[in-house]
């Protein structure tokens, strides 16, 4: 009886691997269907170096002051190609700013506020 249940759950499951994956229609909180990865060695290829970018970004983005915005929740996510950075926003109690940045070219993928 249960196993009728959760049987077109599978089938639906399955059905969307067959899919294509379309960067058209993709959400602001959602990575790309394919990650580039174009040069030899990555342009940030670690947690201070994405630091530092992240301060550009979000005093020029925002004006925010990184001093006050520190510290930021870095972690690599997307087979270790993405960073992904939570910057909470001290202008707002709970609004977080998001951002993944490709961690071989430097491309910004998503930037967006929440407010959770």
């Amino acid at each position: 009886m249960v196993m009728l249940c959760f049987m077109p759950v599978l089938i639906l499951g399955q059905d969307k691997e067959g899919q294509k994956c379309s960067d058209k229609n993709r959400g602001i909180d959602q990575l790309p269907c394919t990650i580039t990865d174009r040069y030899g060695t990555d342009v940030i290829p670690d947690e201070d170096t994405a630091i530092k970018y992240v301060d550009i970004l979000i005093s020029k983005r925002y004006f925010l002051d990184p001093k006050k915005a520190k510290p930021y929740q870095i972690s690599l996510i997307a087979d270790n190609k993405v960073w992904h950075i939570v910057v909470k926003s001290y202008n707002c109690r709970y609004c977080k700013i998001y951002i993944n940045i490709n961690r071989n070219t430097g491309e910004v993928l998503n930037f967006y506020r929440s407010e959770d």
